[in-house]
């Protein structure tokens, strides 16, 4: 540009209002002889020079500014590209951005399975030129696949890298059987728990008994299946399936409850003891829950004295009467109960005294005449009344 004043004119140049350096790459001549001030930038850049340029001219007499557009034509050329994967939950919205230098602006075309997409999923940020694709309510049918941009002026064109976009789905567990949340099963029943298990990725699924891992009995595809053929009480507790992934996790419990029927394996029996030993009652019983036994001596109850002991040794149960006498004789009752099913056992209780000679009366002590009757006694005691056989030169 030419220039004129008196004294000669301060010239300062700017761009976009910033007085440019040699930094900007900026060269800046004077040539006071013919009043000839001039800017040369060799290498223009598109995002460092483009703009408004300003010739300002100052002197103690006024400024004088002249400006002019500077307008750098380029191809696109893409300055941030599209990530290579992304990830997102259904349902939610993504937004793909790609930042791109280019003049005149380029126009885009933005395509999914190299499918074009239309324009109004579509929008531009100018101040960070950046291009922006919104995917709204994402699905994995409608949306999951792969994204590029095209760019496109009239110096050139240029494309994107893929994208590619994983929609991950929470995960959705399904119980099947049983309908209920608390199983009561009986000892040798069958018992079977079945889940159906989706999601996106694939959910990692735990079955827990009491807090300890079991082993599905079989999975296919989403089917998960545990199953016992006959239940025992070691089966009883509280099951729990849980069913995780990255977006989310699902749980469900399943409480069993084993119960066996009261089984007498061995009953009570009559007992006979002499005075003064020991008497003791048994019986034995299957069932789970474990019974409880109440004793009863003539339908009083009875607890544990010194007296009297009472026992439980898995499932064998016993009572015992210490030192018997007279009064202990009668009859003994078990009722047996485990808050499922109850019965009840007797037995009675002999207390007996060895048989003794209390008047003897030696057989060599007897006399007889041939051809008369003669008798030959003996006085016995004992409980129970003892058995008297007789014999003759030891037949």
């Amino acid at each position: 540009t030419k220039i004129d004043g008196y004294p000669t004119p301060k010239v300062t140049w700017l761009l976009n209002g910033k007085p440019l350096t040699p930094k900007e790459g900026a060269q800046v001549e004077m040539n006071a002889a013919t009043g000839e001030a001039k800017l040369s930038i060799p290498k223009v850049d598109l995002q460092q020079h483009a703009g408004t340029v300003t010739c300002r001219l100052e002197n103690p007499h006024g400024i004088q500014e002249e400006t002019v557009r500077l307008d750098i034509l380029a191809a696109p050329l893409i300055t941030t590209q599209l990530a290579k994967q992304e990830e997102t939950v259904s349902g939610k919205d993504v937004t793909l951005r790609v930042v791109v230098r280019g003049s005149p602006r380029p126009e885009a075309q933005w395509f999914f399975n190299d499918t074009p997409i239309p324009l109004e999923n579509t929008s531009y940020d100018e101040e960070k030129s950046e291009y922006l694709l919104l995917l709204k309510e994402t699905s994995v049918a409608a949306n999951e696949g792969t994204y590029r941009v095209v760019l496109k002026n009239a110096l050139g064109e240029t494309e994107s890298t893929p994208c590619v976009l994983t929609v991950l789905e929470p995960v959705k567990l399904t119980k099947i059987a049983p309908t209920s949340d608390v199983v009561d099963l009986k000892v040798g029943a069958p018992f079977e728990i079945l889940a159906d298990v989706v999601g996106k990725e694939a959910p990692k699924v735990q079955l827990t008994k009491d807090g300890k891992e079991v082993k599905f009995t079989s999975v296919e595809d989403t089917r998960h299946v545990y199953s016992v053929v006959e239940v025992k009480p070691e089966h009883q507790g509280v099951y729990k399936l849980t069913a995780k992934n990255k977006t989310s996790s699902e749980e469900t419990t399943v409480t069993l409850n084993v119960t066996a029927p009261l089984q007498i394996t061995q009953p009570l029996t009559d007992t006979h003891v002499l005075l003064g030993q020991t008497g003791t009652l048994s019986l034995t019983c299957d069932a789970f829950p474990a019974p409880k036994i109440t004793w009863f001596f003539n339908d009083t109850e009875m607890k544990n004295s010194p007296k009297h002991k009472i026992e439980a040794k898995q499932n064998i149960y016993t009572l015992t009467v210490n030192k018997c006498d007279h009064p202990d004789v009668g009859t003994y009752r078990a009722h047996i109960d485990n808050g499922i099913d109850h019965t009840e056992q007797t037995a009675k209780l002999h207390v007996g005294v060895k048989p003794k000679v209390e008047a003897a009366k030696p057989a060599n002590d007897q006399t007889c005449v041939i051809g008369q009757d003669t008798q030959i006694s003996w006085k016995f005691s004992g409980l129970e009344k003892p058995q008297v056989t007789w014999l003759f030169n030891g037949q």
